[in-house]
């Protein structure tokens, strides 16, 4: 349904504290660098950052505007309503671990960060290349392998960054699993999730349960690798991937399988060589593969973000399967 009509007297100086989830969806989707360009130079002023309003880079979500300097560099600011505040307090936490750490691929350099009537809104330098979203279909299949096997390597750096359970990030696993048990089914419902595949959601989880990990180990997850997040360039030596982006739904938990759900399925795209690139780079050594693909299938099912339908056409194959046991051949090459 459009609500572009709630933002008519929308003024980015007066943000709503508490905006109801629909006005909030409105802002986001509706607003463009017009709405928001007094604010960001207020913001840019008392930061003593001397940038420039550009254009908006998003569409719906969370609104992102692109910033330059007066020497052209880039830069990026990017809005959280209140209603996912705690993406601003995840998003600015994760970028500052990362920043600190040693990984072989950057990641957005927090420039400035803030609050305004429960809004967050987040700076950041902007990094070279380009989306792969953009040119991941012309790419050929070697160089996606290749792209894979870059991400593994950024993915086993980043999940060795030591963490604790005082995190903001931190999620008790077992503890969001048993929610998911409960919550899921109704959540993937009111999606509109296809028919068939949601009379299937329920047997599927029962007669493949999950297992939370026994070990201490807690690991700084992204959760969201799809090529939109991933920036890449190419040089003399090919493709290779130079940025990773928005970790707005970054978490800190003992499951790192959360974070290969989403190169499974959204950079492998039923490429089995492709996912065997990332799982090799990645150093994970599959003993079963039975158990790893019951373990992704069930966690996709009980995911707290995304639409699956989203992904039943997204994902080559599926969307002629008829169940969840039918399209893991497709959801995860193993």
């Amino acid at each position: 349904m459009k609500t572009s009509y709630l933002i008519k007297d929308f003024d980015a100086m007066a943000l709503p504290q508490a905006p109801s989830y629909e006005y909030a969806c409105a802002i986001c989707d509706f607003t463009n660098e017009t709405h928001w360009q007094p604010l960001i130079e207020q913001i840019c002023e008392n930061n003593d950052l001397a940038l420039s309003v550009v254009e908006r880079v998003s569409s719906g979500e969370n609104p992102t505007f692109l910033l330059h300097s007066a020497s052209n560099q880039a830069f990026y600011i990017k809005f959280i309503a209140p209603n996912w505040l705690f993406q601003y307090h995840h998003e600015k936490e994760a970028l500052n671990l990362c920043d600190a750490a040693t990984l072989p691929i950057a990641t957005p350099k927090l420039i400035a960060h803030g609050e305004l009537n429960n809004w967050g809104y987040l700076i950041t330098k902007g990094l070279e290349g380009q989306l792969l979203s953009d040119i991941y279909n012309e790419l050929t299949d070697d160089e996606q392998q290749s792209i894979a096997a870059q991400l593994g390597r950024f993915c086993l750096q980043m999940h060795s960054i030591p963490m604790q359970k005082t995190s903001v990030l931190y999620k008790d696993w077992q503890k969001f699993i048993d929610e998911q048990y409960h919550n899921s089914y109704a959540r993937r419902k009111r999606q509109g999730l296809r028919a068939d595949f949601l009379a299937d959601f329920i047997p599927y989880i029962a007669h493949t349960p999950y297992t939370a990990p026994d070990t201490t180990n807690l690991y700084l997850v992204h959760s969201d690798l799809h090529p939109g997040n991933l920036l890449v360039k190419r040089g003399d030596d090919g493709i290779s991937l130079c940025g990773v982006i928005d970790f707005g739904d970054a978490l800190v938990c003992n499951e790192p399988l959360f974070e290969v759900t989403t190169v499974g399925l959204l950079v492998a795209k039923g490429n089995t060589k492709v996912f065997q690139q990332f799982l090799e780079s990645y150093l994970y050594q599959v003993d079963d593969k039975r158990t790893l693909l019951n373990s992704l299938m069930t966690l996709t099912l009980l995911r707290h973000t995304g639409n699956l339908n989203y992904l039943i056409e997204y994902v080559p194959g599926v969307k002629q399967c008829k169940n969840w046991q039918d399209a893991e051949q497709y959801l995860f090459p193993i």
